[in-house]
């Protein structure tokens, strides 16, 4: 078996904490080498509680360990841009947390840095390495629901701590860059990466903290298709997505990043009676979903040694990151 890939983790993040580093140690390719942090006392805890070889006390101490081969970061996002360009002049293979960058522009820019020095760079987002959205997008591939007419999702949550750096506008905070970035990735994947030619927002503002708390989207496509994302920082804690075909509709009535057996429903063939639908047919589909995380890591892991495309390729990234700018702009939100 080949060698396995050396990761450094840029930050403590309770994203790395609680999901990517378990994740990372289920992996065949990869292994937990070092973690770096601000303070070293950080860095020292995560060490110990996962196993690391070494902790460092700054990310360009981690970036200057030649046994690194590949970086994860979980930084905010305002600090996305800074650090994949050290890491990618360090030589180092890059997952970055969404969203990868606070606009379209200084994501291609990213891009460019990182074909530059001969390395990969990779969004991470966990969700679209697991079976569920796989199978989703093989039932409309095979034509189950007809001709996809509507797609909706939904990412809602009730964030409490006003301290958080997702209220944070100098730190790339907002619903529409933690939030809305899933729903416009699982409507842009359904729709086959298709650019919307209508783009329209509406967005709710905190006042004193400047970031949008929720938000909706809407999309046109070229075909007629339509789409609306829907997601808040201050809403009842949801994660669902559902697409209208001609013949049927799909619901996913479930969180993004899911474990183990999730559950999804095709309904078609039903028979309108004035106002009533009769006659439904309903087909439940299980699907078992290994840790998101893991997939992520190992698949990055094969792009590195095995010449794989990364799945979510410089295409979706910078599609996604378009998308957003618009319905920034359209909501009147602030220049990103």
């Amino acid at each position: 078996m080949e060698k396995k890939i050396n990761w450094g983790v840029l930050g403590c993040a309770a994203i790395a904490k609680v999901r990517t580093i378990p994740g990372l140690l289920q992996t065949e390719n990869a292994s937990f080498y070092a973690v770096a942090s601000r303070g070293k006392e950080k860095a020292e805890a995560f060490q110990k509680l996962y196993g690391a070889e070494k902790a460092y006390d700054s990310y360009d101490a981690l970036l200057a360990d030649e046994n690194v081969e590949a970086v994860y970061i979980p930084l905010p996002n305002s600090m996305h841009f800074e650090w994949v360009e050290k890491a990618a002049k360090a030589g180092k293979h890059i997952l970055c947390e969404k969203p990868l960058a606070l606009n379209a522009k200084e994501a291609e820019k990213m891009y460019e840095i990182c074909e530059e020095h001969g390395v990969l760079l990779m969004e991470a987002f966990a969700f679209r390495h697991a079976p569920l959205v796989q199978k989703v997008k093989e039932v409309i591939d095979e034509g189950k629901i007809g001709k996809v007419k509507y797609i909706e999702s939904h990412l809602t949550d009730v964030l409490t701590d006003m301290s958080n750096i997702r209220m944070n506008q100098k730190l790339g905070g907002g619903s529409f860059y933690d939030m809305a970035c899933y729903n416009i990735s699982t409507i842009s994947y359904l729709m086959d990466l298709k650019k919307p030619v209508k783009v329209k927002a509406l967005a709710e503002m905190d006042p004193e903290r400047g970031v949008d708390v929720s938000n909706t989207t809407l999309l046109m496509y070229e075909d007629g298709t339509q789409a609306a994302s829907y997601s808040s920082l201050n809403s009842y804690s949801r994660g669902y997505y559902a697409v209208v075909g001609e013949k049927g509709r799909i619901e996913v009535p479930c969180n993004f990043n899911c474990r183990y057996v999730q559950k999804f429903t095709v309904t078609s063939e039903g028979v309108v009676n004035n106002v009533e639908i009769l006659d439904e047919k309903k087909t439940e589909y299980m699907v078992f979903c290994p840790d998101n995380y893991m997939l992520e890591i190992e698949q990055f892991g094969r792009c590195i040694r095995e010449g794989e495309k990364p799945l979510v390729s410089k295409e979706e990234t910078l599609l996604n990151a378009s998308i957003l700018d618009r319905a920034f702009e359209d909501a009147g939100g602030r220049s990103c």
